[in-house]
């Protein structure tokens, strides 16, 4: 059985007024009589309507009390759910992204909708065909094909809250997927925004009552001298006002706090200043209660301006020496391939030069590698065409385009990833050998109009966050869920990482390490790496995403533009209304009950 319309209980409060009024003592008028033979009917009715008493067997008042609870249970669309005869073939896609954390709907929207999720199931008919999949950053097939409902409510159960935001691109691959496979199959989103899934059809059953929530989608910072200052960007997802208090921690302790006004469906920005140059890591919290409390925090780790050395190996490149000498917290040596070791810095740039024996204590960048013992290198190929990558060294770059006369043909090795290829030959590639990471153009860069384009510093400067270790292990923002590649100093003999709540998991060895998964909890990370001279501690922040804004652009619409839904439909579970005979029978109730009042005998 269900409850269409739950508010309808409140009606309930009518039954202990109907009580109410059979306790309360009525007030009468005194009238003189003659006769003495109504006394003794007098003094009884007294007695029977002293107010507070225990309540005498009346069959009015019973009938009365009945014929509310019936109207009550009509208010609230009370039906009896009921299995059809037709064998269903149906698809349950539940949500679990962070918002489906909120507690608008107690205890939390995920929690409810794996229950109802289950109810439904229960209710299809027997040897009902289903497949639970559950979406967020990623999608999965919980269960396929089932016929068994224990099996499907125990997947259904298995379900946990993540803190990411829902993949709308691979949520819509698999479904369809699996539509594709079963055409018949209906398709059922539990969920508390209405995805679609192609052009299918839709049942969605909505989790979402309120949307008062302002989450924290943005926290940076920038170094000036001695001087840190922070940003914090504020969204509003609700429609109205919202007026928070904002703090700011340094290292643990507090540091300052803000009374804001959030407008409604609208972001706002807090400026943070006077941030002391020993704070190492930050975080800010929205102290104010909302429906959300998982995006109510942000982390920023504030790296240290350590000197990078870099040793530029060259007969002459004037602008590689010219971009090296205009990024900040980078000193520049130059020398030339005569030398006949190299060590004791932090990056080694070779230009059109491998020596025979590679450094041992810094990581490699290669331009135009000549034939060498590392990797197979041929002659040439003349104007190759540069595609787009979407490697980190490219990093806030939106259009590459530069034109290159010819670059080396390289026979790729094992060790080696391709990063831009052209007709099957590298042209950009980068691998590990040994504990050191090797980045390689197979071009010479006076060959190339590369060094004339604006985006040549912010390339350089790329490679120089990405390979110099002591720039710290890991500078790019993450979010929950996303795998770090560490670059560990090339002497490092152990690393560990240490998560926010003090848990210590090993990341190397083996090397190069592998991807590190284990992101799922917001929060301060620190990466530990055992040298043999000393251990080098870094950390590193991540956060909960920007879930309203990273859903929209997986769906690839703007930022101010809803999602449509025009495919989807109510959910409508399978049940019988008794609203008209709860309906009908307190009527008849009633009607009795005049009846009865009208006709009964007072002798």
């Amino acid at each position: 059985m269900t409850f269409l319309t739950p508010y309808g209980f409140i009606g309930l409060l009518v039954v202990p007024l109907i009580i109410l009024l059979y306790i309360l003592k009525q007030k009468r008028e005194n009238v003189t009589v003659s006769s003495l033979i109504l006394w003794s009917r007098i003094v009884s009715d007294m007695q029977a309507r002293t107010p507070w008493q225990k309540l005498q067997k009346n069959l009015l008042l019973f009938l009365q009390i009945a014929a509310a609870l019936l109207i009550v249970l009509a208010l609230t669309g009370f039906s009896v759910l009921h299995q059809s005869d037709t064998v269903e073939s149906v698809i349950i896609v539940i949500d679990h992204s962070l918002s489906m954390a909120s507690s608008d709907i107690e205890p939390t929207r995920l929690v409810a909708t794996k229950r109802d999720a289950a109810e439904y199931a229960d209710s299809l008919p027997g040897n009902s065909r289903i497949t639970v999949v559950s979406i967020g950053r990623e999608a999965h097939v919980l269960i396929y094909d089932s016929t068994s409902k224990d099996d499907v409510k125990k997947s259904i159960e298995s379900i946990r809250q993540s803190w990411g935001y829902v993949d709308t691109a691979k949520a819509e691959e698999l479904v369809l997927s699996l539509k594709s496979q079963d055409p018949g199959a209906r398709i059922v989103l539990f969920s508390d925004t209405p995805f679609r899934f192609g052009d299918e059809q839709v049942q969605f059953s909505e989790y979402k009552r309120r949307t008062d929530n302002v989450a924290v989608t943005g926290f940076t910072h920038s170094r000036t001298g001695d001087r840190i200052t922070a940003m914090t960007v504020l969204r509003n997802q609700g429609s109205d006002e919202a007026e928070i208090t904002v703090s700011l921690y340094g290292d643990g302790e507090f540091l300052d706090s803000r009374w804001v006004t959030v407008p409604g469906s609208q972001t706002k920005t807090i400026w943070w200043d006077r941030i002391p140059d020993t704070v190492r890591t930050m975080r800010v919290s929205i102290e104010t209660d909302d429906i959300l409390q998982e995006d109510n925090n942000a982390y920023e780790v504030v790296h240290s301006e350590e000197t990078v050395k870099v040793l530029l190996v060259s007969e002459g490149n004037y602008f590689l020496e010219k971009v090296f000498s205009l990024i900040d917290g980078v000193e520049l040596f130059r020398t030339t391939p005569d030398e006949v070791s190299y060590e004791d810095y932090d990056l080694y740039i070779f230009d059109r030069f491998i020596p025979s024996k590679l450094p041992e204590d810094g990581n490699i960048v290669v331009f135009s590698p000549p034939p060498n013992e590392f990797f197979p290198v041929g002659g040439w190929m003349d104007t190759p065409e540069i595609g787009r990558s979407d490697h980190k060294i490219f990093r806030y770059i939106d259009r590459l385009s530069f034109s290159v006369g010819r670059t080396r043909i390289i026979d790729k090795p094992e060790w080696a990833e391709v990063i831009m290829e052209c007709n099957g030959n590298p042209i950009i590639m980068e691998g590990v050998v040994g504990n050191l990471d090797i980045l390689v153009f197979g071009f010479d860069l006076l060959e190339t109009d590369l060094p004339l384009r604006t985006e040549f510093p912010i390339l350089i400067s790329n490679i120089v966050n990405e390979y110099a270790p002591s720039r710290g292990a890991v500078t790019e923002r993450l979010t929950v869920g996303d795998a770090v590649q560490f670059r560990l100093n090339p002497n490092t003999l152990t690393a560990y990482v240490y998560l926010p709540d003090g848990k210590r998991l090993q990341a190397a060895p083996p090397f190069p390490p592998e991807p590190f998964l284990d992101t799922d909890e917001p929060g301060i990370y620190s990466l530990s790496q055992v040298k043999a001279d000393g251990d080098i501690n870094t950390y590193f922040d991540v956060n909960v995403p920007d879930e309203w804004l990273m859903e929209r652009i997986s769906y690839g619409i703007s930022a101010d533009t809803g999602i449509e839904h025009d495919t989807s439909i109510p959910l409508k579970k399978s049940s019988f209304s008794l609203t008209l005979p709860l309906l009908a029978l307190a009527i008849a109730i009633l009607l009795f009950e005049w009846w009865y009042y009208a006709n009964r005998s007072y002798v």
